[in-house]
């Protein structure tokens, strides 16, 4: 799962709210404090209803201080977290909200990853058994594993003199994946070409052979079938099923020391082409130090993995595999004349001409 997030509160019950006074609150108990002071002046004679308003603003502080924090001492909660979220772009995150005795109006505050504060989030009129489930919507700037800090009601009733805070819910985690462009036709067209050269491979992939037929002039010669064409005395061509069903290395250079910036470009090119890959139906491994035995899956678990890579030290030839179409991605200039396939070399300046970007991550 791209979200993890904790639903048991086993230190709920040890959490609790600890009233304070608002402003109202403290010209109550000044104006209390007055209104008492006059019982210990013998030049000043008391009114009956001046202790009356005394000992009456200073019973609804006693209510409210400890009213107010137990009204949420029912009140419990949950993150409501997307299955996946990309850096920089819109998502929608929400909470799961109860009250197994009811509570009184209260204020949602979260945390919002984009400003780095909480804020609140939703003010409900108040809450019962039945789940309230607010939402709203945020932005993660930075991909990788990001923790959510546990929710928070707020309460000012009765009277509106203390307020109170509660947390109601554990943390949350969410692996925000790289932010994603596009590929442009220039990068297309180069790839494709590369592509029809890869059948020589020794790594035939996972794609069948569809049918034999005639050759037609035009032809690819390494789609020839060389031994059914002698036992047939004529040139026949092997057209396999979907051409994306072959496999696929995408190896990412994150050499330590490199402009951070830098890398995240080529991680979110990297996401690019895994996004492309996939959707074309292609089985695609990722290599790299973070993954130096190669990470194979989902289009989901791909992007996991490359949201959570960081730069680390070490030569790109130890992790490019042998005998498998490869495409590598790197920070500068790398010759990759003594493989056999030859990768493909994309270098980040070249990429910066053949991928479309979001605005961020340039």
């Amino acid at each position: 799962m791209t979200a993890q997030a904790n639903s048991a509160f086993p230190n709920l019950d040890e959490n609790r709210a600890r009233p304070r006074f608002t402003w109202l609150g403290w010209f109550v108990l000044l104006e209390a404090g007055l209104l008492t002071a006059t019982l210990l002046m013998p030049t000043w004679q008391p009114k009956p209803l001046g202790i009356a308003l005394a000992f009456g603003l200073i019973f609804a502080l006693i209510v409210a201080v400890w009213k107010t924090p137990r009204s949420l001492s029912g009140v419990r909660g949950t993150w409501i977290l997307p299955s996946s979220a990309h850096a920089g772009d819109e998502v929608t995150i929400g909470a799961s909200l109860s009250a197994q005795d009811g509570s009184p109006p209260i204020a949602l505050e979260a945390w919002q990853p984009l400003q780095r504060r909480f804020d609140v989030m939703a003010r409900l009129t108040g809450l019962d058994q039945l789940p309230t489930r607010p939402s709203w919507v945020t932005r993660f700037p930075k991909r990788g594993l990001n923790r959510l800090p546990p929710l928070t009601v707020r309460t000012s009733q009765p009277f509106g003199l203390v307020t109170a805070s509660l947390q109601i819910s554990d943390s949350a985690e969410l692996i925000v994946l790289p932010a994603i462009g596009r590929i442009r036709r220039e990068l297309k067209t180069r790839i494709n070409k590369w592509l029809e050269a890869q059948s020589l491979t020794p790594d035939p992939g996972d794609d069948e052979l569809a049918r034999l037929r005639d050759y037609r002039a035009g032809d690819p010669p390494h789609r020839i079938h060389w031994k059914a064409s002698a036992r047939h005395r004529s040139l026949l061509v092997t057209e396999r099923h979907a051409a994306g069903c072959r496999r696929l290395a995408l190896v990412i250079d994150t050499t330590m020391g490199s402009d951070g910036r830098k890398l995240e470009r080529l991680i979110s090119v990297a996401a690019t082409l895994v996004d492309y890959f996939v959707n074309e139906g292609w089985a695609v491994s990722l290599y790299g130090h973070f993954a130096p035995r190669g990470v194979e899956g989902s289009r989901l678990r791909l992007l996991e993995t490359l949201a959570l890579a960081g730069a680390e030290n070490g030569s790109l030839h130890d992790v490019i595999p042998s005998n498998r179409a490869v495409i590598v991605l790197a920070l500068s200039d790398f010759a990759a004349n003594d493989y056999s396939p030859k990768p493909m070399v994309l270098t980040l300046d070249e990429c910066d001409s053949l991928v479309w970007l979001p605005r961020r991550v340039r």
